[in-house]
């Protein structure tokens, strides 16, 4: 309780009424992708049937989607693609919900897909948005049924947003699908002033001032650190403001740091460091590159040249231990297990390249 009490008296002297960097979905602390927004909102505006919006774990995405909801409120918005047909069928719920109640009630609801197309024909009178995130984990077979969505209702617009995966998944296996991709919207990362302007709207809604207690050179600690990648950034100012608080710190700079960890966080990667490494750990990293995060269970199922699982886990676990203590990949604990994903600056590396 003495602690928590030290805590809330040093966010106290800064003015914040809380902590600022919660990785929550908030459309007012959007920064950044003006020229993403804008390709976006017009393609929207010109009704174009299906558009695709990509960038990897932490660009952002979902912020964005949520910003365009708060700007353009006939959006209809999926957090994850529904998982089988009977799933799909019941998006129709999204679409009556203004209806008078008596309408709702009576009206007759699709009970089969066949039937959706229709029914939204009907309760659709004026452009709609329907917003998928998460799409590159949505099955072939919903995928196949939202192309005919796109094709018969006429009402209707369909973002999809993934990883850039979902392009290769379009590939090998709904090319009919991705040839009706109109317009093409890819997230990357934001710029240092990006990066800057983020931290400062977050500390200003919470009653802070500007960047404080944050220095302008923790900031570029921060935008080295992370990329520009926005969960990132939040995550390490979390980071930041809780050492802060717990070492009592006038402000927050780089001399917070010791040494040893900054020497540590600071370790650069670049494109050369990528090419010279082994086989098999480029296969590795560029596999999650693909799917992360993702579980030494999960990575061994790209491996057919090992004699057993057991080999196969064993082989997988020691090449993903080195790529760690390297620096290209980072690992949490999840239950018993950990699930991996690229480093920041492997992961900026790749994208740049």
């Amino acid at each position: 309780m003495e602690e928590m009490e030290l805590y809330r008296k040093w966010f106290k002297k800064y003015g914040l009424e809380r902590n600022p960097f919660t990785l929550e979905i908030n459309p007012a602390l959007v920064v950044g992708y003006r020229e993403q927004i804008k390709k976006l909102i017009k393609n929207i505006d010109q009704q174009q049937k299906i558009i695709l919006l990509t960038g990897p774990t932490g660009s952002g995405k979902t912020s964005l989607i949520y910003y365009l909801k708060s700007i353009k409120q006939d959006f209809v918005v999926l957090n994850k693609p529904p998982r089988d047909i009977s799933g799909l069928i019941n998006i129709y719920s999204y679409f009556i919900k203004d209806l008078p109640f008596f309408i709702k009630i009576f009206i007759k609801k699709p009970k089969k897909i066949e039937d959706l197309p229709g029914f939204l024909n009907k309760v659709i009178k004026k452009p709609r948005v329907l917003f998928i995130d998460e799409s590159h984990e949505a099955s072939i077979e919903v995928l196949e049924w939202l192309r005919v969505l796109s094709d018969q209702v006429q009402n209707l617009s369909i973002v999809f947003s993934a990883l850039p995966i979902f392009d290769e998944i379009l590939t090998k296996n709904l090319a009919t699908l991705k040839k009706r991709i109109v317009e093409r919207v890819e997230l990357n990362a934001l710029t240092k002033e990006e990066v800057e302007n983020l931290i400062r709207k977050r500390i200003e809604l919470v009653g802070g001032t500007d960047i404080k207690p944050f220095t302008y050179n923790i900031i570029e600690y921060i935008y080295s650190r992370t990329g520009g990648f926005p969960r990132d950034v939040i995550l390490l100012c979390n980071k930041l403001l809780n050492l802060g608080a717990e070492k009592n710190a006038e402000l927050i700079d780089t001399h917070l740091i010791s040494r040893e960890s900054a020497v540590k966080e600071e370790k650069k990667i670049n494109i050369e460091n990528l090419k010279e490494l082994p086989k098999k750990q480029k296969k590795i990293i560029n596999i999650i590159a693909e799917k992360e995060p993702l579980s030494p269970n999960e990575l061994i199922k790209e491996f057919s040249e090992y004699p057993s699982k057991k080999h196969a886990l064993r082989a997988v676990n020691n090449v993903l231990k080195r790529l760690v203590e390297e620096g290209y990949l980072e690992r949490e604990r999840v239950g018993k297990t950990y699930l991996y994903k690229l480093n920041t600056s492997t992961r900026t590396i790749l994208i740049k390249a």
